[in-house]
């Protein structure tokens, strides 16, 4: 889902996990479903990339 997102906007994983303020590695652990974002960075990543909380969280 996020690899997705991040595709259509045009966006890289090392540029969103600057500001969000985490490592690269956790990026590519999210997009790769390794691991999942906390809430708090949920959040970030709703607001940075201008979508809607609920669409990431599905």
């Amino acid at each position: 889902m996020l690899k997705e997102l991040l595709r259509s906007k045009g966006v890289k994983q090392k540029w969103l996990a600057n500001k969000i303020g985490v490592s690269e590695v956790s990026v590519s652990n999210w997009v790769k479903g390794k691991s999942e974002p906390t809430l708090k960075n949920y959040q970030k990543i709703s607001e940075i990339l201008n979508i809607p909380l609920t669409e990431l969280t599905n």
